[in-house]
């Protein structure tokens, strides 16, 4: 991360208290001054179990932050605090390498006083914004948004972008056509895309933060049993079915950490034991097929038919695979989890916490199997203090147990595509698809 709002900070020697020092001067787009206070309201927001917050998460690290999503605890229990206009400090519960990353997150971006649990302050009428641009509009359906005059690094060089939200036909059309200068594109159109003569050049692919994987409903039988998840793991051979599933532009994955932010020494095994599978069943006191059960797969956004074949002849169970709408699935998610569910993922921030952390932390909102692991925690705490050298190294131990324990199977790494237009530049990495346009600009 760059400083932004804060003109820089400093960590105490125990790594446990950061002080940020904010710009004097500050503004929201509508001329209110924007001081330390409002990043920490801002945070609070985030942490308040009003809010609803999808991500209250990645600030798990702070001291109280937890207890504070879950309701468990009130705001001055949280080690987030705004001493004066110029200063915010924050407490973290166990030092962490990667807090800095997630200061960075749009889930920690600072949000004017008026936000609410609400969408209607979101509105352009009313929109007030801290980022390079504010909401001007909408023109049949697509989004206007004008240069902030009021942003921390000045004016950004482009003075309006429109997001546009449907082009006709298809998106490299658009593209071809002129419609659009910029435009994320499938990985079935991509493989076709980089033979074309004119628009070859232009493909992009982005670094590769997307992870697709399976999880189980940890709380109940068979899937309580680690033996029986990792039954399930090792039984496919996902360097044959994830091409047969998923297409050309997913690749097997080993780990839910993406290759792009692998630190140096880790190195996922990508195993596959159909024998081994079988005897773990019979371990666990499944000989007899039957005991299992119907296992239910929610396929919702993932391919599971080869996954749920393979499962069938190689273990010799019944399976159902289920699918419904993508707003119904996460209300299940949230309620009742299915025996096995499929996720696809994308890491908020470069560090294996981000996948570690929010997706398999106890008491974390997206742990949806709702896995609880004490050495685990141990594990990931360690890893999050581990110096540079003996990063690869400390997450490495907490892969090992996450393999081993099975709370989910890591299925398949996508890539992301996009067309950019010639001269477009300072996008820096489209893999989230979440973009400063405060340092985009064209040539010339």
């Amino acid at each position: 991360p760059y400083p932004s709002l804060a003109s820089g900070w400093s960590i105490s020697a125990d790594g446990l208290t950061y002080e940020f020092s904010i710009r004097d001067d500050l503004a929201f787009s509508d001329g209110t001054p924007l001081v330390a206070e409002d990043v920490r309201r801002s945070w609070m927001r985030l942490l308040d179990p009003a809010t609803g917050a999808t991500a209250p998460d990645v600030l798990s690290v702070v001291a109280g932050a937890t207890a504070r999503a879950s309701g468990d605890a009130e705001e001055d229990e949280v080690g987030i605090h705004a001493p004066d206009d110029g200063t915010l400090v924050v407490e973290l519960r166990h030092p962490a390498s990667y807090f800095l990353e997630i200061t960075a997150t749009p889930s920690t971006f600072v949000v004017p006083p008026g936000a609410d649990a609400t969408s209607g302050w979101q509105t352009p009428e009313t929109f007030v914004g801290s980022g390079p641009y504010v909401l001007d509009g909408v023109e049949a359906g697509d989004l206007v948004l004008l240069a902030n005059d009021r942003y921390v690094a000045g004016p950004p060089p482009i003075d309006e972008i429109r997001w546009i939200s449907g082009v006709d036909g298809d998106t490299s059309t658009a593209f071809d056509r002129g419609e659009v200068d910029l435009a994320q594109v499938p990985g079935w159109d991509a493989t076709w895309i980089a033979y074309d003569a004119d628009l070859g050049p232009r493909l992009h692919a982005a670094e590769p933060l997307t992870i697709s994987y399976y999880g189980f409903d940890t709380t109940q039988p068979p899937f309580d049993d680690a033996r029986v998840r990792r039954a399930f793991a090792l039984a496919l051979d996902r360097e044959r079915l994830v091409p047969l599933a998923e297409g050309a532009s997913s690749a097997p994955a080993g780990s839910i950490v993406p290759p792009a932010i692998w630190p140096d020494g880790f190195a996922p095994e990508l195993r596959s034991d159909p024998d081994g599978a079988r005897a773990l069943l019979d371990e666990a006191g499944y000989r007899d097929r039957a005991d299992l059960g119907t296992i239910v797969v929610n396929g919702s956004g993932l391919g599971v038919e080869p996954a749920a074949a393979v499962w069938r002849e190689e273990l010799g169970v019944e399976i159902e695979v289920e699918t419904m709408n993508f707003g119904d699935f996460l209300s299940l998610l949230a309620t009742r989890p299915p025996q096995i569910f499929t996720i696809s993922w994308i890491a908020d921030y470069p560090s294996p916490h981000a996948l570690y952390g929010l997706l398999l932390e106890p008491g974390a909102a997206s742990n949806y199997g709702d896995w609880n692991d004490d050495e685990f925690e141990t594990l990931l705490e360690q890893a999050a203090q581990a110096a540079d050298e003996d990063v690869g190294t400390a997450y490495s131990a907490v892969e090992a147990h996450v393999a081993e324990q099975a709370p989910v199977i890591p299925w398949a790494y996508g890539e992301t595509w996009w067309l950019v237009a010639d001269g477009l530049r300072g996008l820096g990495n489209l893999t989230v698809g979440l973009l400063d346009f405060g340092r985009v600009s064209w040539d010339g």
